[in-house]
């Protein structure tokens, strides 16, 4: 009888130690680890590779509502990976305002615009949560999570420089923008750019990060500028910069002036300048 007891017992046990030792399925489908890496309870991964499955999201009001609970999941972990998410869902709620207040002949368009925009983003976070193929500069983000090397600072910058360098002229592609929808999208990326402030303080509030403000405004540079033409000046005309570079690239492309594999060459060169950039304002001390 003892023996018999003895050998239940031991097999109650052996399946209780072989069920904690069962990996969480975002250990076993994430493929891009590191010291930096998170995995999630079975429960949040499924609910984030819900969240950034793109085949759900047809409009903007879906996109927010993903990109709101994606915000939720990732900072409930603090996770590394969450730090372009977490400044992209405060530019998501005030782009989603704007555009539904918008009433002007591309409205239609610049709802286009935001949500295929949003996407780019979430589909290759649904990649990386899957293990599949990420998009170059995408990866790029996601090595950097991993490896652990980079503030969140770092890796929020560096989010937004794959955004609008990269996925940008190919949104515009996609959404078959025309030229007369510029002033349409100059409105949009200028709320992108007022965001700065809130994004900032979000930063702060979910990972510690200090200097975003200054980032944001190109450190002391930006506060002689600033001090000239107005609170936000600079922000606004790094966005406009960029916004100017990427809007004729999609045109480009639009136009058949360039194909998709020269201008992701154009696209990803400049972004590995801007990478390069970053990592210097990192060794500098900058970015924290």
């Amino acid at each position: 009888m003892n023996h018999k007891l003895i050998f239940i017992l031991s097999f109650v046990l052996l399946v209780a130690c072989q069920k904690e030792q069962q990996a969480l399925l975002s250990q076993k489908n994430i493929k891009i680890i590191g010291a930096g890496t998170t995995f999630y309870s079975d429960e949040d991964y499924l609910r984030l590779v819900e969240l950034t499955d793109t085949s759900k999201i047809y409009t903007i009001s879906e996109f927010k509502y993903s990109m709101n609970n994606i915000s939720k999941i990732v900072t409930k972990y603090k996770d590394r990976a969450g730090a372009f998410p977490t400044l992209y869902n405060v530019v998501t709620n005030v782009a989603y305002e704007t555009l539904n207040n918008m009433h002007t002949e591309y409205a239609e368009m610049g709802k286009a615009f935001m949500n295929e925009f949003g996407k780019h983003y979430i589909r290759n976070f649904h990649s990386y949560l899957l293990g599949q193929p990420v998009e170059k500069a995408w990866l790029n983000y996601y090595k950097r999570v991993a490896d652990k090397k980079n503030t969140i600072l770092h890796l929020g910058m560096s989010g937004i420089n794959a955004h609008i360098t990269y996925d940008i002229p190919f949104v515009l592609d996609d959404i078959n923008a025309v030229d007369s929808f510029f002033d349409d999208f100059k409105v949009y990326t200028d709320f992108i750019a007022s965001t700065y402030p809130q994004v900032a303080a979000e930063l702060k509030n979910q990972y510690g990060v200090q200097k975003a403000d200054d980032a944001f405004k190109l450190f002391q540079l930006g506060d002689i500028i600033d001090g000239v033409n107005g609170e936000g000046y600079t922000t606004h005309m790094v966005i406009d910069v960029l916004r100017s570079q990427s809007w004729q690239r999609g045109l480009d492309l639009q136009k058949g002036v360039k194909n998709s594999q020269q201008m992701n060459n154009i696209c990803f060169s400049d972004f590995q300048i801007r990478e390069n950039i970053l990592q210097g304002a990192e060794d500098a001390k900058l970015l924290y």
